[in-house]
């Protein structure tokens, strides 16, 4: 029989597989940047990685940090975090507004990398073992945070190649597939 420490890991498990995969994905993006010098294929990455960024910020300072701050002993955590997401999204704020051809914009996008990639370390290795033993309604934020994810990408949602399907009155589905490994197409 499973302890109460690793139920509430469980039930955590979606949340947190989704969040390292946007994690990988987004460290995947600056990657690549940085091994192309087509400029047409750097714009095509800067825009994936924007629009990658703000989704995943969105749904943390929405939905998972408010969720979390109220079970998390440290606030210092979700305070530095949502600190480090402000400065990001200056520097995704000026991206926007340049050019590919800017002298400001390879760099820009640079510092961004850096500064995400420290984040994203920082949550990882701090912030997301504690959450992970945290006692809340994993459920329904899960629901909450897949639903705002729908609507804020315009189209459904997969999570290790599978669907994850939502409705109000539906679980989230396809968890069972996700957790035992198996592949939905």
């Amino acid at each position: 029989m499973a302890n109460h420490a690793q139920t509430i890991k469980a039930r955590a498990t979606l949340i947190m597989l989704m969040l390292r995969e946007d994690h990988q994905k987004i460290k995947q993006l600056f990657d690549q940047f940085n091994e192309t010098t087509k400029e047409n294929e750097r714009r095509d990455i800067v825009t994936a990685a924007l629009a990658a960024l703000e989704v995943h910020a969105t749904l943390e300072e929405e939905l998972i940090y408010p969720a979390w701050r109220e079970h998390v002993g440290e606030q210092d955590l979700i305070d530095e975090a949502l600190k480090e997401h402000h400065d990001a999204l200056f520097l995704i704020t000026a991206l926007k507004k340049m050019k590919p051809d800017d002298d400001r914009y390879h760099g820009n996008f640079t510092v961004l990398g850096n500064h995400v990639t420290d984040h994203m370390k920082e949550e990882e290795e701090k912030m997301f073992p504690r959450v992970e033993q945290v006692d809340l309604d994993w459920e329904r934020l899960t629901t909450h945070v897949m639903q705002r994810r729908q609507r804020l990408e315009h189209k459904p949602l997969w999570l290790l190649g599978v669907p994850v399907i939502i409705s109000g009155r539906e679980r989230v589905f396809a968890a069972r597939a996700v957790l035992s490994g198996r592949s939905g197409g």
